[in-house]
């Protein structure tokens, strides 16, 4: 079984279904098991970007 992990400042543009919402200091993120995203718009289009979990 191999596993992936999502690399720090890679941009995706769909997420798991797994993920939950979380909001750190009033901003929100994607948590997605080990994984953090933040949503960023380009144009109309969400984007994620990886990033390391908020404290």
């Amino acid at each position: 079984m191999a596993v992936t992990s999502a690399v720090i400042g890679s941009i995706v543009y769909s997420l798991p279904v797994d993920c939950s919402t979380v909001v750190v200091n009033g901003i929100g993120y994607q948590q997605c098991d080990n994984a953090w995203y933040q949503p960023r718009y380009a144009g109309t289009t969400v984007q994620y970007i990886v990033v390391d979990a908020p404290r």
